[in-house]
């Protein structure tokens, strides 16, 4: 007898899974494993749990792993503003909690396998297969059919149709991955540089009602710690991304496109929406300008782009990782504040703040005008000494123009 945990989305790759796997590796027990990383509501969890059942599965094990994506991953995210060249990691960043929660559930059922729908073209592949490898420590064997089989998205819509399972048009044409922190929407525009997705195949629409929003964020040390919307105040943080990505949806914020190298060198292109995670960043890098040195600033810039890049590249067991995490926390230590974000159709129109740490307010001088703390002799005398070495240097030739 053997028993197999599937990643499960209720998508049309992962219910391809279920009776494929039955087929080709002789399973006779399927356990669909649904890991909610805050992407799925109430509705849509038990579409899946029907959608398991469809397919065929003997057991469906759901997971609320939004908490854990949160203080395992987003928090750091937010500390460093971390994005792959604008892409704030909104699915990749996800994966490793996913895995792990799968991994559970195939210690605590005793499967022979964990199966997951990824390609061989992809990141994902990297994800679950080196989670598997650490956290299951070779236990499980780790199978991705798609990847090892050539499976295209038309042939699994075409086995599946003949198993009687319904696959809608929007399934065949598009795929989605919904999380917490925004989602990702792969189509045939994507796998063009000039494509554009059309308004329907977005996975939110705007609310033509709404127009505006003014909203107070606070951080407490680079925590999100508040959300006052107008209407209510919110202090859990997964509660306050939600909010937020509502707010965001509503008005159409957080629309982009994002061209990225994969792990085996090929580029990808995706459609996604960041509305939560655009606004946070906003308000948190204005907070952190008025709070941090410039040294701080710059320091942090490379260190959470190494951070971005461990997670997007499956190297999320580096300690180095972990040592990351370290320093990004610690220059949160005044990242404390509140900020006003006004949001007007399809941008982030300002954000103001304040706080305790607030370097620009300190009494003693104005910015471009004067200073009570040196005088304009001692500003003389330091910008001549900032120019000495470059005068140094071109007193023996001008060497032109590279």
């Amino acid at each position: 007898m053997t028993k197999a945990v599937i990643a499960f989305s209720g998508g049309l790759d992962t219910s391809f899974l279920v009776p494929y796997c039955r087929e080709v590796y002789g399973v006779t027990e399927v356990i669909t494993c649904t890991v909610n990383t805050g992407g799925f509501d109430e509705a849509e969890v038990t579409k899946i749990a029907a959608r398991s059942k469809e397919v065929g599965a003997d057991r469906h094990i759901y997971r609320d792993a939004s908490q854990s994506y949160y203080d395992q991953i987003i928090t750091y995210l937010i500390y460093g503003n971390v994005s792959r060249d604008g892409y704030p990691l909104c699915v990749s960043s996800e994966r490793l909690v996913i895995a792990q929660k799968a991994l559970e559930v195939c210690n605590e059922t005793g499967a022979d396998m964990f199966i997951h729908g990824s390609t061989g073209a992809g990141n994902d592949q990297y994800r679950f297969d080196v989670a598997a490898q650490v956290i299951g420590g070779g236990k499980v064997k780790c199978k991705a059919p798609v990847r090892e089989f050539g499976i295209s998205r038309q042939f699994s819509t075409d086995y599946l149709r003949k198993l009687g399972v319904m696959v809608t048009e929007k399934t065949t044409s598009y795929s989605y991955n919904p999380g917490l922190w925004g989602v990702s929407i792969g189509g045939k525009e994507t796998l063009t540089s000039d494509g554009l997705i059309p308004d329907e195949a977005w996975y939110s629409q705007p609310d033509a009602k709404v127009t505006d929003a003014n909203l107070l964020l606070t951080f407490t040390k680079g925590v999100l710690t508040q959300l006052d919307d107008g209407a209510q105040k919110i202090t859990e943080p997964t509660a306050i991304v939600r909010r937020l990505t509502e707010i965001g949806n509503a008005l159409g914020i957080g629309r982009h496109y994002h061209v990225g190298t994969s792990v085996p060198g090929k580029k990808g292109r995706l459609a996604y929406e960041s509305p939560a995670a655009d606004i946070i960043y906003e308000a948190h890098r204005t907070l952190e300008k008025i709070t941090l040195s410039q040294a701080q600033i710059n320091g942090k810039k490379p260190m959470a782009e190494m951070f971005g890049q461990l997670v997007h590249e499956a190297k999320m067991f580096d300690p180095y990782l972990t040592d990351i995490k370290t320093f990004l926390k610690s220059t949160q230590r005044r990242v404390t504040g509140t900020c006003c974000i006004v949001l007007s159709r399809g941008y982030i129109k300002a954000v103001t703040t304040q706080s305790p740490y607030d370097l620009l307010a300190i009494k003693g001088s104005t910015y471009g005008e004067v200073s009570s703390a040196y005088s304009g002799a001692d500003a003389a005398g330091s910008a001549l000494l900032h120019g000495y070495e470059q005068r140094l240097y071109r007193s023996l030739g001008d060497d032109g123009e590279v």
